[in-house]
C-alpha cells in the first residue's frame, strides 16, 4: 500500500457520510436540473428544425442523444432512491473484484470503443464479500461515471489488497480536463471554485455519480475521491478477509483429484513465443516449464506466420523488443479475433500483478520483463480461461 492509499483510508470514515445520495430534496433538485438542462437543448433543436423546414441525419441523431440522457438520469434517479430507502435485500457473497470488473468492462465494451477509450488495468487479487449484483451495479456504474467525464484517451483501473485493517480495494484515475488547456492560476481558480460552492454539487456529480456513492453506501464500500483541476482520483475500499485468488494456474487443477491424477493445469493448450533475444527464449522455458504447455519457438515475424497458419497458437507471447511486433499483431489479430495475447518487456521487478490494456473487445496482457519467473504463468492462466 503507497503512502497515498493510507491517506485516502484515513479519509474514508469521514467522507463516508458525504458520499451517499442526497436528501430528497436535494435529489429532486439535481435531477429536474440535470433533465431540464438536456430538454431545454433539445427543445432549441426542434424549434431549430421547425423553422428551417429540415432534418438533417445528424441534427436528429443529437436530438435523440439528448431525449434519451434525459431519460437516463430520470432511470438513475429512481435507482439511487431506491438504494436510498433501503428496500434492497442483499446476500453477501465471496467474490473476486478483478473478475467482476473484468465482467463490467466486457459488458461496457462497445461504449468503450465508440468513444475511442482505453482501459488500462493493474490486477492485484483482491478478494470481497458483498452482494454480487449489487456489486455489479456499482461497477458499471462507476464505468458509467467515468466515461462521461473523462477527456483522455485511457482511464486507469486497479485492485489489489490493504495488509492491516484488510481491504480490497479499487482505484479508478481518470483526466477530466485537459491539462494542456488548464490556466497557469487553475489549481487556485479550482481551490476558490470549491470553497465558494461549499456543500454544493461539482460538475463531477452528476446523477451517475449519485448512484455510484448510493451503491457503494449500501455495499458498506468507504469511498475516497480526490479532485483535481484536471484529474480524480477515485478509491473504492472492501473491508474483507483475505482469500485466495482463482483463476491463476493452481485455481485451473481440479480440486478433488489426487495429486498423482492430475494433468499440469494447461496441459495440450499452444503458445507461440516470438522472441528475437535468446535470455527471454530462456526465460518464457524456465516459467513455463511445468505447465505441460505446447510452446513453439520463433525468431522471425516470417516463421511466426508459417506457424500460425499451420498450428493456430492459444496465446501469442511477444517480446516487446522485437521491431516487428505491430506486424505480428496485424497478420495474427492477436489480442483481438485471434489468439490471446501476452507481451514481454518494460517495467521492472517491483511490479506485481498483471497489466492489462483493453480498448473495446482489444487486450493485451503485459508481463514486466524482470518479473518473467513469477508472472508469466499467471498471465497465461489468465488469457487462456478468458479465452475458453
Amino acid at each position: 500500500m503507497t503512502a497515498n492509499d493510507a491517506v485516502a483510508l484515513r479519509q474514508m470514515r469521514a467522507d463516508a457520510a458525504t458520499t451517499g445520495a442526497a436528501p430528497s430534496p436535494a435529489l429532486a433538485g439535481q435531477v429536474g436540473a440535470e433533465v431540464a438542462q438536456t430538454l431545454s437543448m433539445a427543445l432549441a433543436r426542434v424549434e431549430l428544425m421547425a423553422r428551417s423546414g429540415r432534418i438533417g441525419r445528424h441534427s436528429l441523431a443529437a436530438l435523440l442523444d439528448e431525449i434519451t440522457h434525459a431519460r437516463h438520469v430520470a432511470m438513475l434517479a429512481q435507482q439511487v432512491s431506491r438504494l436510498a430507502a433501503g428496500s434492497v435485500a442483499l446476500a453477501p457473497e465471496a467474490l473476486d473484484l478483478p473478475q467482476m470488473l473484468r465482467d463490467a468492462l466486457g459488458q461496457r465494451a462497445a461504449a468503450m470503443a465508440a468513444r475511442g477509450i482505453e482501459v488500462r488495468q493493474l490486477l492485484q487479487p483482491a478478494a470481497v464479500t458483498v452482494d454480487p449484483a449489487l456489486l455489479f451495479s456499482l461497477l458499471l456504474s462507476l464505468l458509467d461515471w467515468a466515461f462521461e467525464h473523462t477527456r483522455s484517451q485511457t482511464l486507469t483501473l486497479s485492485t489489489g489488497l490493504n495488509s492491516w485493517p484488510v481491504h480490497g480495494l479499487l482505484h479508478c484515475d481518470f483526466a477530466w480536463r485537459a491539462p494542456d488547456r488548464l490556466a497557469p492560476d487553475a489549481e487556485l481558480a479550482f481551490e476558490a471554485a470549491r470553497a465558494e460552492r461549499g456543500d454544493q454539487p461539482s460538475e463531477l456529480d452528476t446523477m451517475s455519480w449519485r448512484l455510484v456513492a448510493q451503491a457503494a453506501q449500501a455495499l458498506g464500500v468507504q469511498v475516497a475521491r480526490h479532485d483535481t483541476p484536471w484529474q480524480v482520483h477515485l478509491t473504492l475500499a472492501f473491508p474483507t478477509p483475505p482469500r485466495r485468488w482463482p483463476g491463476l494456474v493452481d485455481a485451473l487443477m481440479a480440486p478433488d483429484e489426487p495429486d498423482a491424477m492430475r494433468a499440469p493445469p494447461l496441459a495440450g493448450c499452444r503458445v507461440l513465443v516470438l522472441a528475437t533475444r535468446p535470455a527471454v527464449d530462456r526465460l518464457v522455458h524456465e516459467a513455463t516449464a511445468a505447465l505441460g504447455l505446447a510452446i513453439d519457438f520463433v525468431g522471425t515475424l516470417e516463421e511466426a506466420r508459417s506457424c500460425a497458419l499451420a498450428v493456430p497458437p492459444d496465446v501469442l507471447v511477444v517480446d516487446a523488443r522485437n521491431s516487428e511486433v505491430d506486424r505480428v499483431l496485424a497478420e495474427v489479430k492477436a489480442g483481438g479475433s485471434g489468439p490471446a495475447l501476452v507481451c514481454i518487456g518494460g517495467g521492472s521487478g517491483g511490479a506485481k500483478g498483471l497489466e492489462i490494456s483493453t480498448s473495446g473487445r482489444f487486450e493485451v496482457l503485459r508481463v514486466h520483463a524482470d518479473a518473467v519467473m513469477r508472472d508469466l504463468p499467471m498471465a497465461l492462466s489468465y488469457a487462456l480461461s478468458r479465452a475458453r
